[in-house]
């Protein structure tokens, strides 16, 4: 069956702005540059009726990140880590876990009226006491239980019956494909016939420390991603992108530490950055990635990539295309 072809992308102002908010636009590119749709993050109120049909193929559901605390009320660690209930509020969108549950039917019911085959979702916690240097101190179960509360309660809501796709990330005690038996344990845990999982290729060079050279990192992740196994079989999308940030990575699990001294926007902002540090977004440049394709047979593979600009963005899709354009094209 034919590989569909999508880009990522955003309801974010900063986004939209490169089209005038011109979904003909948007159109325009995507199939300028050879894809047949989008996988979208919705952000905001956005009026996403101005959508037209069919581009969105997939979406994105928002990522959370510090679910622990919150999803079970623990409200003196919730005014540790937010410094006051004012912030928790802001950053939910409310005071109790329901409105987590309630954000994420909402997007669950968005993709069914755009007409998503699929939506993506991570089962992945972290804190910012321990984003830099990875030691969490809970184990994946604990994570996977949490999200998969959520994910019931949500999917009940929503009446969803499309793909529900897992995401690994890199994150210890979280979703990282390092084991098999997380997959198992998630499928026992969420109430959902349609599941599958997410390859974000980027994310699972991170979960192995990091690389500097790409032919290394292509060596290594292609060994990774045959080890799975029969699990391959379930991949049915792929996050396609590099990141070659070994050297970050290793210093700033040696020496970034969390800065308590500031409001909790500074730490989100510094941790943002730290983020983005390790995870870029950018093309892979070799074509040795292409093996990857004779490993898993998705449904559909996202060029996912960061760009402040349309020039940006064309270049990394160029750069990427060109290295696969007789597997995918």
């Amino acid at each position: 069956m034919q590989i569909r072809k999508l880009l990522n992308f955003s309801t974010h102002p900063n986004e939209l702005e490169l089209f005038n908010d011109d979904w003909q636009k948007i159109m325009a590119f995507v199939h300028h540059n050879g894809f047949d749709g989008l996988e979208l993050l919705p952000v905001g109120n956005y009026p996403f009726s101005r959508i037209p049909p069919q581009i969105a193929c997939g979406l994105h559901l928002r990522f959370f990140v510090f679910l622990r605390a919150f999803s079970q009320s623990r409200q003196e660690e919730l005014e540790t880590l937010f410094g006051n209930m004012e912030n928790v509020n802001r950053f939910y969108g409310g005071s109790n876990p329901e409105c987590i549950v309630k954000t994420y039917a909402a997007q669950l019911s968005l993709a069914s009226d755009l007409g998503c085959d699929y939506v993506v979702y991570h089962p992945v916690q972290c804190d910012l006491a321990h984003i830099y240097n990875w030691n969490f101190p809970w184990h994946w179960r604990e994570t996977l239980e949490i999200c998969s509360e959520i994910l019931n309660a949500a999917l009940a809501e929503s009446g969803y019956q499309g793909w529900l796709l897992f995401e690994n990330l890199w994150w210890p005690g979280s979703f990282r494909l390092e084991d098999t038996d997380e997959y198992e344990y998630l499928r026992k845990q969420v109430h959902h016939e349609r599941c599958g999982i997410a390859l974000d290729t980027a994310h699972m060079l991170h979960s192995m420390h990091g690389f500097r050279q790409e032919k290394l990192a292509i060596a290594r992740l292609l060994k990774k991603v045959e080890s799975l196994g029969s699990l391959r079989q379930e991949i049915r999308t792929v996050h396609l992108c590099s990141a070659l940030s070994g050297d970050y990575i290793k210093t700033s699990r040696r020496s970034a530490t969390p800065q308590p001294d500031l409001d909790f926007w500074q730490q989100l902002k510094l941790a943002r950055k730290h983020v983005s540090s390790i995870d870029p977004h950018e093309p892979f440049t070799d074509p040795a990635i292409g093996a990857l394709f004779d490993l898993v047979k998705p449904d559909q593979v996202v060029f996912e990539f960061t760009f402040p600009d349309t020039c940006t963005w064309q270049r990394k899709i160029t750069t990427q295309k060109k290295i696969l354009e007789n597997i995918l094209w």
